[in-house]
This record gives C-alpha cells, structure tokens and sequence, in this order.
C-alpha cells in the first residue's frame, strides 16, 4: 500500500489511542486526506495514489444512510474483528475508504491494495 502521509485536519482526528478516531467525512479526491508514497533505492518518495476515509459513526452521524461511492464503487468498510490475529482496520475505528493509484494496478486502480507497489527500499 506504501507509506501514508495523513492530513489530520481532514480526517478530523480526536484521538488516536487505543484505536484512530474521528469526525472526518472529506470526500474531495482532488484535495485528498491521505498521500501514498512508494519509497525508491535512493531514498526518495514516489506519489503513488491518494486515499480518503470517513469514519462509520461520522458519516452516519452526518445524515448519510449507505457509504460514499466513487464512480459508482462503494468506498471500502473497514472493522476490525476481534476473533481473529490480523488487525483488519489497522488500529482505525471502523471507517470506510477509498484508494485512488496512479500506478497501473492489476486489480483496479480503485481496489485498496496494488500488488505494483512495494516497501522494499524503505528504512524506518
């Protein structure tokens, strides 16, 4: 998926422990909440796509009754399952989001993950 880089303002951040939350419905993709980077051998960063994420409660809270949709695709629901080991949400309160990739992907550039996009050559 890359690295993220995060307006906070936009997603409408309130805490984030234990689990990221927020107010955000931003669904601007020409004015993004969230930048995907890939990172390259020579340390530099690559814009790969960008992303938008509207918290479930804030969404619904605001008056919308079905999630956001992006040319006629509904946005991703992401909930953590406790039952299980893998952290479906990725520590965010259950939310939805859609994924835009400027990179060809195989699967749909508006699918959540892009099997062209790699990590390898980043050092934290």
């Amino acid at each position: 998926m890359g690295i993220h880089y995060l307006r906070p303002d936009l997603l409408g951040l309130t805490v984030t422990a234990p689990r990221v939350d927020g107010t955000g419905t931003h669904t601007d993709f020409m004015n993004p909440a969230i930048l995907l980077y890939e990172p390259q051998a020579n340390g530099s960063l690559v814009l790969v796509g960008v992303e938008n994420l509207v918290f479930r409660k804030a969404w619904e809270a605001a008056g919308h009754g079905a999630p956001p949709t992006l040319a006629g695709r509904s946005w991703d629901y992401m909930v953590d399952d406790p039952d299980t080991p893998t952290e479906e949400a990725h520590h965010f309160e259950p939310h939805y989001d859609q994924h835009v990739w400027f990179r060809d992907n195989a699967n749909g550039n508006l699918e959540p993950f892009n099997p062209a996009v790699a990590c390898n050559s980043w050092n934290a």
